[in-house]
């Protein structure tokens, strides 16, 4: 069963089976999601909010209820590498983590760049 996924803040949406993984859908449609530790969930860095009330997705696992705590858990938070969605869903990727992938991807470039310009010379 097909079902669409909207991501905030870029209001992008996209359209993932049901069961996907939410990271790995993100990623594959080109909308960036820090996830450092590579989407094993031992890291915190893939924190991105659920805003659809009545959202089918997957239940927390014990490892991400420990590094994402309760509290943060039934505000809507979620690790996207430990969430499979199961039906249309809003989702919302923090704006400083947001922000922070942008620099990053920029950076790259830049890196790229300067190498380039190294190898001509």
């Amino acid at each position: 069963m097909k079902i669409k996924i909207l991501f905030q803040p870029r209001g992008k949406w996209v359209t993932a089976r049901s069961g996907d993984n939410l990271l790995q859908t993100a990623l594959k449609n080109r909308i960036p999601i820090r996830h450092r530790c590579g989407g094993n969930g031992s890291c915190t860095t893939c924190k991105v909010m659920i805003l659809s009330k009545d959202a089918l997705i997957s239940d927390p696992s014990t490892s991400e209820i420990r590094l994402v705590g309760e509290e943060a858990l039934c505000s809507g938070y979620r690790l996207a590498c430990q969430t499979r969605i199961y039906g249309n869903t809003e989702v919302s990727i923090p704006e400083e983590k947001w922000k922070a992938v942008v620099k990053e991807k920029i950076q790259q470039q830049g890196g790229n760049h300067e190498k380039k310009e190294n190898e001509k010379d």
